[in-house]
């Protein structure tokens, strides 16, 4: 099983780890973890989650996030992405650019899963995405 996560969730595991949303988060890591499957991400998430801790000049932080996403699958934007991302926003006109990217990555790597906290990008259908989700709905067993 491969779980793509959108920015958003990185920001809500790290940043605000106390919060309902960061514990839901982890719960759905443990779960991806017990079924051994593979967490995934965008180099566009990547430079999303940096955007902060730069403006702040947060060395040990961004140092800290890149360690992070290293221990992940981290998929390029490359031509293959190119094509997806062309469909995507061919068919789903109101799909802004950056999440087009970010479902085109997720294509890319035949994720079976989407998630988001984006309510525009919930419940899409994506050729070649098992579902895309709102995490709050994600199943914690599957």
């Amino acid at each position: 099983m491969k779980v793509f996560f959108d920015t958003n969730l990185f920001i809500y595991l790290w940043d605000d780890a106390k919060s309902s949303r960061g514990r839901k988060v982890r719960r759905i890591l443990r779960a991806l973890h017990r079924t051994e499957g593979d967490l995934v991400t965008s180099t566009l998430s990547l430079a999303e989650i940096l955007v902060h801790p730069m403006r702040k000049r947060a060395h040990e932080v961004i140092e800290a996030y890149i360690e992070r996403f290293q221990r992940l699958e981290l998929v390029s934007f490359d031509a293959t992405c190119s094509l997806y991302f062309a469909e995507i926003r061919a068919r789903h006109s109101t799909i802004k650019p950056p999440d087009a990217i970010q479902l085109a990555c997720a294509r890319r790597a035949e994720c079976d899963w989407f998630l988001t906290n984006d309510g525009r990008l919930s419940n899409l259908k994506i050729s070649g995405i098992g579902h895309c989700a709102s995490f709050e709905a994600f199943p914690e067993k599957f």
